[in-house]
């Protein structure tokens, strides 16, 4: 039986199979009862073609013996690892929440003293397994989940899968010389030799990760994998102050520490680094870009669906390798912190939410394309910031328009009236309704540039600067002679200070447009800014050509 054959109901050794989580690449995650002990697991089920590669089942069987030695509360606990029905599986503790990297694509970025909270119980985790004489080796922000633990957010570290202990010998698993863990939260001795990995890798890693917690990306995250790779051993990173000013000079210095190319400069152990996490003074708090005014639409709570993951139906650890795009429909809950847009929507909006996401998906990969399409406008309606389902309601609206394959219910859908709707709304500032509205029309006409650029500017008016970018950007994709989406692009960057990324689409719209006055101006006067902002004042009268 192929491990992602497994159905509700289905039994694994003790394990009654509950549900689906996801599927990737080596193989498939379950959420199931351990009917003997009355308790949830997350059951990870190793694909059985690669459990018949030597070096796949050892870094799996690796997993569970590392697992098993780390007993902590920031750490994702292993109860069992088995063999039933020719399948090899691990049985871990069911989590529920939302990975950091979900986390961080929502809310776009977090603040200072949010990402040094979370960093604090990263590196409680990792200073145990230390302990242990382990390595991770592959920190990144997927593999932290955040969920609840008395009414406080909890980190728990997971997937042990690429850990190495300090007396193992590397070629079990890999090659000399070869690369393992994640291109972008890569140290560079690892880039060079996975090898030469120890705790301050590990360190360099979770840089990466706090860095992508205060802007939004990891530091190196332009151009293709040679490129990115190249940074990692050769470029320091970009001035994070530049990108997020809530962050201090403090903070800025113990990144910078963390991100040293040489493996002696950085903080030599866990336990150092957490020392100075504790002792750098109070960190702006607010939650950043994503805020929502309070509104009367927002406080009535409608009952039912919301955007991309949800709140105490949850995701779990998911598999190392790309997930499945059909059946990747993680449930996280959106409550770990007190973001102001959030506590306007409730957790069982958020559930209801991922729930129809998940329906939506299966409805998608069995073809009802007419289905998933209405579940994902009513995933919208109840968070019209999650471009998730964005995303995939306009990718199935476009293949339902190729296909010519719009059923009675989408047929029903008068864009006329919804129209109005959206722009009744937009004349009485009811932005919200905007976004839950504006993609109805969508469905009907994928190539309405007008629509899209009215979201766009509703989506930046609620500061929902994350979501308003990913807008722009679908518009320039699908119309890239649309020279409006350019500058209002361009002027997003150029607020939020990356001047590089302002400039960069100025340059794409003046090729589209050879004479356009502003665009020249501008490429001059945002290269000055930038210039300034990095402190080469004598280089700030130097015109851009």
């Amino acid at each position: 039986m192929a491990s992602d054959q497994l159905t509700p109901g289905a039994r694994l050794g003790k394990y009654k199979v509950l549900a689906h989580i996801a599927t990737g690449g080596m193989g498939t995650v379950y959420k199931a009862a351990d009917e003997q002990l009355g308790r949830l697991v997350a059951l990870k089920v190793l694909d059985p073609a690669m459990a018949e590669k030597p070096n796949t089942l050892e870094r799996f069987r690796r997993e569970a013996r590392h697992a098993a030695k780390l007993i902590h509360k920031n750490i994702v606990t292993l109860y069992e690892y088995g063999q039933a029905d020719g399948l090899h599986y691990l049985a871990l503790e069911y989590v529920e929440g939302i990975d950091l990297y979900d986390y961080i694509a929502h809310k776009g970025r977090l603040s200072p003293e949010e990402s040094r909270r979370i960093l604090i119980q990263a590196v409680q985790a990792l200073d145990h397994a230390y302990k242990q004489g382990i390595t991770h080796r592959d920190i990144k922000p997927s593999n932290f989940l955040l969920t609840r633990d008395r009414d406080r957010m909890r980190v728990k570290l997971t997937d042990l899968g690429l850990a190495r202990k300090a007396d193992e010998e590397e070629f079990r698993v890999t090659h000399a010389g070869s690369t393992v863990g994640t291109v972008d939260y890569l140290a560079p001795e690892q880039a060079r030799d996975s090898a030469a990995a120890d705790i301050r890798s590990d360190i360099y890693s979770l840089g990466c990760t706090l860095y992508h917690m205060l802007t939004g990306s990891p530091p190196f995250s332009e151009g293709g994998l040679g490129e990115r790779i190249l940074k990692h051993l050769q470029e320091e990173p970009p001035d994070i102050r530049q990108i997020n000013p809530q962050v201090s000079a403090e903070m800025w210095e113990l990144l910078r520490r963390m991100l040293a190319k040489k493996p002696e400069d950085r903080f030599q152990t866990p336990a150092e680094l957490l020392k100075a996490l504790k002792a750098l003074p109070p960190q702006p708090s607010d939650s950043g870009p994503l805020r929502l005014p309070k509104t009367s639409s927002a406080s009535k709570r409608p009952p039912s669906p919301s955007g991309k993951p949800g709140s105490s139906v949850a995701t779990v650890f998911v598999p190392e390798a790309p997930v499945e795009k059909t059946n990747a429909a993680p449930l996280p809950q959106y409550h770990i912190e007190d973001d102001p847009f959030l506590l306007e929507l409730s957790a069982e909006h958020l559930q209801a939410a991922a729930r129809q996401y998940e329906r939506a998906e299966q409805a998608r990969a069995n073809g009802n394309l007419d289905y998933a399409i209405e579940l994902l406008l009513s995933c919208i309606k109840f968070n019209p910031v999650s471009i998730v389902y964005r995303q995939a309601l306009r990718e199935a609206s476009r293949e339902a328009a190729k296909l010519r394959r719009l059923g009675r219910w989408l047929a029903s859908l008068t864009t006329l009236t919804t129209r109005a709707r959206v722009n009744a709304a937009k004349r009485a500032g009811q932005l919200r309704k905007v976004l839950e509205q504006g993609e109805e029309v969508l469905v009907r006409h994928p190539g309405d540039v007008k629509m899209q650029m009215t979201l766009a500017e509703a989506a930046e008016e609620l500061e929902l600067i994350h979501l308003a970018t990913w807008m722009l950007e679908e518009v320039r994709r699908f119309h890239p002679h649309h020279l409006p989406a350019y500058r209002a692009l361009a002027s997003i960057y150029e607020r939020q200070r990356q001047y590089g990324d302002a400039i960069a689409v100025w340059e794409d719209l003046r090729k589209l447009a050879p004479h356009d006055g502003e665009a020249a101006r501008k490429i001059n006067d945002l290269a000055a800014a930038d210039t300034i902002v990095r402190g080469n004042y004598s280089d700030a009268s130097t015109k851009r050509r």
